[in-house]
């Protein structure tokens, strides 16, 4: 089977280097994990940075599925790709880009490259994976989105609770 193609574009109202400070953020991968997700990071390596190995877990036993990606091309500022090397998926390639998108805002793209798991059938697991996957992007853009005015909230009231909606710090 080729490969088939998904894109989630949505706008944020920060500068796209807050936008881009969060995927760097050791907490970010917590916060976009969707519940349920069964996604535990066992080790992120060296975060966002080329060269970089993250390995999870994702879903639940008997089901659960070790995933290895490899971070490459990364544009500091702009834009990173991970690259499945071990996942449920034959094929996955994931593109994330932050760009200004006017005054004070920003826009996030993630466009990702995958063939469906084996195990689903072939005539149905091309659409049912990228409607899953359209709405697994849809959550995780509203969960930044969440962060990011939680953290601003915080920031803007000096709230010690600050720890709650940004693990690490609103510096």
């Amino acid at each position: 089977m080729k490969s088939l193609r998904i894109e989630h574009t949505s706008e944020f109202p920060v500068p796209s280097s807050e936008l881009w400070s969060f995927h760097l953020r050791p907490e970010a991968l917590a916060v976009l994990a969707p519940p349920l997700s069964g996604f535990a990071v066992v080790d992120r390596g060296q975060g966002v940075a080329d060269g970089s190995l993250l390995i999870a877990e994702v879903g639940w036993p008997p089901f659960r599925s070790r995933w290895q990606a490899l971070h490459l091309g990364v544009e500091p500022g702009r834009s990173f790709t991970d690259v499945a090397l071990e996942s449920p998926f034959p094929y996955w390639v994931h593109q994330h880009t932050v760009e200004p998108a006017g005054a004070g805002t920003s826009r996030l793209t993630d466009t990702v490259w995958f063939v469906p798991p084996r195990w689903l059938p072939a005539r149905l697991g091309g659409r049912l994976t990228a409607a899953v996957l359209r709405m697994f992007f849809a959550w995780r853009h509203r969960a930044t989105r969440r962060w990011l005015a939680g953290r601003r909230q915080a920031r803007r009231t000096g709230n010690r609770l600050c720890e709650f909606f940004a693990p690490g710090g609103c510096s």
